[in-house]
């Protein structure tokens, strides 16, 4: 590794325990630790910051764009605050039973949104819910987040680092889907009891006057705008149906996503830039600054390096190569944000491929199990966090970390068992 690549290997673990301290802003952590690699190449080998930014994701930047602005869009009709309350009548406040509903709902919907569009779709809505019922919403955010984390794996969309692991290692979507979708409802089986012990006191907190109270409200009432409402409807329809079909016959994800924000900030009768504002453009922004400083490391050679190493240590066995690619990132994606760990062992994923089709399905299981391991790993956790510290009643670190960690851990040792029997079967 030469001085340039040195130079920003420390640039790269000195900004990420920065934005792991949570001492800073993440986001202008990211930006700045682009702004400082790009400076280094600049001097030491005269690589442009227009060069950078050819190597940064811009499909994927693209795609959480689309997302957030579809969710943004439809929050402003009404379309959530109506389903949440379609969800939970069905219930009739019964504290288990509504836990239970908004769980597999999350569990569905994260097939189709990144977590971090899941989380800011259910978390409002869990929220007042839980307080029109007078029940403690944290237990049901955190477990929300674990859910929307593993949901997504089956999915090429159903998370950032899906869509960055897929953009390199050409994954079919039909075979993720048909390998992993089976581990996915395995562990909804296994957590959802864990989950619910976990909640046991919280749910023991039903007003049965409030609940009576909230289920007297019309769901149709919660709707601004109906045009807008049955245009959310349509756009979700066709958002699932093009993730699910066209994706497959290799229409690309955020030409979707991105289509369809477009067309829907046109339709929309609500003021655009109000609408924009709702975006979460400093989710946007790190993921780019990520981006950048991951391809520093790229174009030092820095990544390639790691490559021979893995080879080195791995070998030619599959087995190996594949409990690798799901062990190692799945820790490192407990102290560090999943993506830039997608975007970086990616490359090495298509290296081991070769062995089996099954490895870069390793490396898409371990970044999203590893990522709710700590709090820290995923963006959603983050947003579950945040929500609380606004109601004023914070989850914390710990709290989270007490109820996901033992059911992170599970997961990694089923995925295990998993991943091999499937590393078996497709050779």
């Amino acid at each position: 590794m030469d001085l340039a690549g040195t130079l920003v290997v420390v640039v790269f673990v000195i900004t990420y325990a920065a934005i792991t301290s949570e001492k800073v802003n993440r986001t202008a952590m990211s930006l700045t630790g682009m702004a400082i690699v790009a400076i280094i190449l600049r001097i030491l080998t005269g690589t442009t910051f227009e060069e950078i930014t050819h190597h940064i994701g811009w499909y994927t930047v693209l795609f959480v764009t689309g997302q957030m602005i579809i969710v943004a869009v439809s929050r402003a009709s009404g379309m959530f605050q109506y389903l949440a309350l379609a969800l939970a009548r069905p219930t009739r406040g019964n504290p288990r039973r509504l836990f239970i509903t908004l769980i597999v709902f999350v569990f569905f919907i994260s097939l189709f949104f990144d977590t971090t569009s899941t989380m800011v779709i259910i978390g409002p809505l869990t929220i007042e819910v839980c307080k029109a019922l007078g029940m403690d919403f944290k237990p049901l955010l955190i477990s929300e987040a674990i859910v929307a984390n593993y949901a997504s794996i089956p999915s090429v969309v159903g998370d950032v680092p899906n869509l960055v692991i897929a953009g390199v290692t050409r994954i079919n979507p039909g075979f993720q889907f048909v390998a992993l979708m089976p581990l996915s409802f395995i562990f909804l089986a296994l957590s959802l009891p864990l989950m619910l012990r976990y909640a046991e006191r919280s749910l023991e907190g039903q007003d049965f006057a409030k609940a009576e109270e909230l289920f007297r409200v019309n769901p149709a009432s919660l709707v601004r705008s109906r045009i807008e409402f049955y245009m959310s409807v349509v756009a979700m329809i066709v958002l699932i149906l093009a993730f699910t079909i066209g994706v497959a016959e290799g229409v690309e994800a955020s030409l979707v996503s991105i289509g369809i924000a477009g067309v829907m900030l046109l339709v929309t009768r609500h003021d655009v830039d109000m609408v924009l504002r709702q975006v979460g453009w400093g989710t946007v922004f790190f993921i780019i600054g990520l981006f950048g400083i991951v391809a520093a490391l790229e174009i030092t050679g820095v990544i390639a390096d790691i490559a021979a190493w893995m080879s080195t240590v791995v070998g030619t066995d599959k087995a190996l190569a594949t409990l690798f690619m799901f062990w190692i990132p799945g820790l490192v994606s407990s102290v560090v944000d999943n993506v830039p760990i997608a975007a970086l062992l990616s490359p090495l994923a298509v290296e081991f491929a070769a062995m089996g089709p099954v490895i870069p399905l390793a490396l898409v299981t371990g970044v999203n199990i590893g990522a709710f391991i700590l709090p820290v790993g995923s963006p959603a956790n983050i947003i579950a966090l945040a929500l609380s510290e606004t109601e004023g009643d914070p989850i914390g670190m710990v709290a989270f970390a007490k109820a996901a960690t033992p059911i992170a851990i599970l997961m990694m040792l089923v995925g295990t068992g998993w991943l091999l029997m499937l590393s078996f079967v497709f050779g």
